[in-house]
C-alpha cells in the first residue's frame, strides 16, 4: 500500500490584517481549516497544523519553537524538527497555508513526485509557503543556522534547499485571504467557478 504524504497546515500567523484568526474565519459557512482539511483529506496522512491550538478538529499540532527564527522558516524548522521527534519515519512534509482555501487539488502528489524539496509556482511568481520539504534537508539547515541572525525568507530556505519549482497556470489557486475584503472576493470567486467552471477548482463528482 502506497503511504500518503504528510500535510502540514500552516495556521500559526498573527491574522494582524483579517483583524481575527483566519483558521476560523468563514467561507460560504466554512472554516478555512476545515475547507483544507477536507480538501486533502484522501490525499496526505497525517494531516497536522502548525499552530498554537487545533481549533477543535482534533489534529495533532507542531508549535513554533521559540529558539529558532521568527515568522515562516522558523515554522518550517519547527515542523521538520518536531516530525523527528515525534515520528522519525515521516521523513518529509508538504505544506500548505491555512488562508489558501483554492490549493490546488493535485498539490501534494505534484510536489511530493521526485521526492526532493519542492516548491509551487504560477506564472508570475513562485509560492513558498506550498511546498514539499525534506526533515533531512531542513534539520541540517537548522542547525547551521545561527541563533539571533536575521530571520531568513521562505526564498532564502528553497534556495538553500535546492527547491526545484512546480508549475501551475492559474495563480488563482494560490490566492490568501488576507483580509475582510480579500473574503468578499473569494466569495465571489468561489460562486462564478461553480457557474462556470467547477471541475477546475474542486474535484470531479463521483
Amino acid at each position: 500500500m502506497t503511504m500518503l504524504p504528510c500535510l502540514v497546515i500552516l495556521a500559526g500567523g498573527q491574522s494582524t490584517r483579517m483583524g481575527t484568526d483566519k483558521a476560523i474565519v468563514a467561507l460560504k459557512g466554512q472554516r478555512l481549516v476545515d475547507i483544507l482539511i477536507d480538501r486533502f483529506a484522501s490525499k496526505a496522512s497525517p494531516i497536522l497544523l502548525s499552530a498554537r491550538q487545533d481549533y477543535g478538529t482534533g489534529l495533532d499540532i507542531i508549535r513554533d519553537n521559540p529558539v529558532y527564527p521568527d515568522g515562516p522558516v522558523g515554522g518550517i524548522f519547527s515542523i521538520a524538527a518536531g516530525l523527528q521527534d515525534r515520528n522519525p519515519s515521516v521523513a518529509s512534509f508538504v505544506t500548505v497555508p491555512v488562508d489558501a482555501p483554492y490549493a490546488p487539488i493535485d498539490l501534494v502528489e505534484r510536489l511530493s513526485a521526485d521526492g526532493g524539496c519542492a516548491v509551487a509556482q504560477d506564472e508570475q511568481r513562485m509560492h513558498p509557503t506550498f511546498a514539499y520539504w525534506r526533515c533531512d534537508t531542513i534539520n541540517r539547515l537548522r542547525t547551521n543556522h545561527v541563533p539571533g541572525e536575521r530571520a531568513p525568507s521562505l526564498q532564502w530556505l528553497a534556495k538553500k534547499s535546492n527547491a526545484k519549482t512546480v508549475a501551475w497556470k492559474d495563480s488563482s489557486l494560490f490566492a490568501n485571504i488576507n483580509r475582510p475584503q480579500d473574503l468578499a472576493a473569494a466569495e465571489d470567486h468561489k460562486n462564478r467557478h461553480l457557474r462556470e467552471a467547477p471541475v477546475y477548482l474542486f474535484a470531479k463528482p463521483p
